[in-house]
């Protein structure tokens, strides 16, 4: 096993065992605590303002310290200690606290993760794509495993299922072997500040923003649109593993060829363009035997531009700002542009149902041109 791969990849299999519980099932929990839908609807927009700050704020904090490695361990412990408050929070006062510093934990220690483990594949000679895919595996091993665990325990599993997998997220992140050798400099705040006058890098966060912001439709409704026309959950089910096992597939066997083949522009050129077909086809409302093959296109539309923005963003920042720049990246892909495209689905989907889907189609082409811009 090529040297730093073990460790990377261990920090994402136990860190993605915690959001792939949390991802589907921390909403059960928070209404079986007794929260309306209206309030669990606020409760995660409120979350989703403070991740876009904090995947930024913290990031960078972590750069300036010098030792990133200690502020992931940081976090993670932060995070496994704020769902554990959950479970004894009296009011909602303080359920609110908590949920939103567990959201800013998480947030912030993803973009750390991804920068080191670049740092640490550049050294080790593996792939940051195959330490990511190992992540990903998990991810979907959560998905149905705890999902047995809420079957058979109810919503309080999902919580100790969380905070016990971010538990050895703190040692992983202590030993994490990005943060071999010497320290990095620290950076100024000007210093960040500048990326931000930079076109290419703003053309990067455009690109990788409106590429993943297309699929915000789908996360809210795709669910709710395919039962409504009268497919079973367990089907349903099915074309979401589905489209992260093609994900997971292509992150582990090609990823690494797949970017020297395409390049990262190329890759998230690609994206965009299987990004047009796709939402194009969700918007005509397909049957069913046509979805499988449209979730397929997963791993082109949101695998093949997560890998390209990373690479796209480590080639473009210095090394000493690099939790930085990916959280800046991440901010406005998995957050501000997310939450926008959410928004806008909000009002398109009850007036035009699958037609919503256009959103995606017009993000796309957006990212699919700034991406051929990057070029």
């Amino acid at each position: 096993m090529p040297a730093g791969l073990a460790g990377s990849s261990g920090f994402y299999v136990f860190f993605f065992l915690a959001i792939g519980a949390h991802m589907p099932f921390w909403p059960l929990w928070l209404s079986d605590w007794g929260l309306s839908a209206a309030e669990i609807g606020a409760l995660t927009a409120s979350a989703v303002a403070v991740r876009v700050v904090a995947g930024v704020a913290l990031p960078y904090a972590a750069d300036r310290a010098g030792r990133p490695w200690r502020a992931l361990a940081l976090l993670s412990g932060v995070g496994a200690l704020a769902f554990l408050a959950h479970e004894w929070a009296g009011s909602r006062a303080l359920l609110y606290a908590a949920t939103i510093l567990a959201g800013a934990a998480l947030a912030g220690a993803m973009p750390i993760a991804d920068a080191l483990t670049l740092r640490a594949a550049s050294r080790g000679g593996f792939s940051y794509a195959l330490a990511r895919g190992i992540g990903s595996a998990a991810f979907l091993s959560a998905n149905l495993l705890a999902g047995v665990a809420v079957a058979a325990y109810g919503s309080g599993a999902a919580l100790w299922w969380i905070v016990l997998s971010l538990l050895p997220c703190i040692w992983f992140g202590l030993r994490h072997p990005g943060g071999a050798g010497a320290p990095l400099p620290s950076p100024k705040l000007a210093e960040a500040a500048a990326l931000l006058r930079r076109p290419e890098f703003l053309l990067i966060m455009f690109a990788a923003a409106s590429l993943q912001g297309s699929h915000a439709v789908l996360y809210a409704y795709g669910s709710l649109h395919w039962s409504a026309a009268g497919i079973g959950d367990g089907t349903i089910g099915a074309l979401w593993a589905f489209s992260v096992l093609l994900e997971v597939l292509l992150m582990v066997f090609y990823g690494r060829r797949f970017i020297a083949w395409a390049g990262p522009a190329g890759a998230m050129a690609l994206a965009g363009g299987a990004g047009l077909v796709r939402w194009a086809a969700m918007a005509l409302d397909p049957p069913l035997a046509l979805l499988w093959p449209l979730q397929a296109l997963h791993a082109l539309t949101f695998t093949a531009a997560w890998l390209g923005a990373v690479a796209m963003t480590e080639r473009a920042a210095p090394a000493a700002l690099g939790a930085t720049a990916q959280g800046m990246v991440g901010a406005m892909a998995g957050g501000a542009m997310m939450s926008a495209a959410g928004f806008a689905g909000s009002f398109a989907y009850p007036a035009f149902g699958a037609g919503a889907f256009w959103i995606g189609f017009g993000l796309s082409l957006l990212g699919l041109l700034a991406a051929l811009r990057l070029r």
